[in-house]
């Protein structure tokens, strides 16, 4: 995984609001952030759950997104290949890295509402879930789960993701654990990119991905990152 970008402040403090430093934007606005001991790089499934129950309800995909620590790694990806695809290249598929815990989001599109986990295991394997967005309520530990279930015996995940199994280590229902993908490198869209979308972005013609991207990129560092080459894709590069 290659990384670049230097260290910036990141969460702590009182729930509720801060004024970070301008972004990359060149704007400042403020910014959800979590109670001290909750950590702002979740790095499971379990860790973002208890950081979306510490955030202010409702909470928003905005909020969330601007509560991660930075420097925050991303990979963006114009693939339509998924359960939540990219909304062309303007509005991509953005994963993002926090230690094995890689979530995904999109700014527009049918799955502009959905956080997506795919927390990595052992032989490039991961147990997928997801959560859908504003989140009113308490979350459980099974909360990530609840939604995953094709029928009986594979979860919508499964369709794509092969070797579908449960784990002990994950007993919640719908649970599953299966063969993680990368997006192929030739579809990336760079961080510098999303800046000139998040520059061009006008909030009253489109509020929601205005401020999906200006809580993504609008304070601290967001750098390009890249998946395992070893990680197999869908169709290859």
């Amino acid at each position: 995984m290659l990384l670049s970008g230097g260290a910036v402040l990141g969460g702590g403090g009182a729930i509720g609001c801060s004024d970070p430093s301008a972004g990359s934007s060149g704007s400042a606005s403020p910014r959800c952030v979590a109670p001290e001991g909750v950590s702002s790089s979740p790095e499971s499934i379990s860790e973002t759950v208890a950081l979306l129950n510490a955030l202010p309800r409702p909470v928003t995909l905005p909020c969330f997104l601007s509560a991660l620590d930075r420097p925050l790694a991303i990979h963006a990806t114009r693939s339509v290949i998924s359960a939540q695809p990219a909304a062309g290249e303007r509005s991509p598929r953005i994963f993002l890295f926090l230690g094995k815990n890689i979530l995904s989001v999109v700014p527009d599109g049918e799955g502009a509402h959905l956080l997506e986990f795919g927390e990595q295991l052992e032989g490039h394997r991961s147990v997928k879930a997801e959560l859908a967005f504003p989140i009113v309520d308490e979350l459980t530990e099974a909360s990530p789960f609840e939604h995953l279930m094709f029928d009986e015996s594979v979860t919508t995940c499964g369709l794509c993701h092969s070797a579908e199994r449960r784990d002990p280590a994950y007993p919640q229902p719908g649970a599953f654990v299966s063969q993680a993908l990368r997006p192929r490198v030739s579809d990336q869209i760079s961080v510098a990119r999303l800046e000139d979308e998040l520059r061009r972005c006008e909030p009253r013609d489109e509020p929601d991905r205005c401020a999906f991207l200006e809580a993504l990129l609008g304070w601290g560092d967001v750098v390009d990152t890249y998946f395992p080459e070893d990680m197999d894709t869908i169709f290859g590069d």
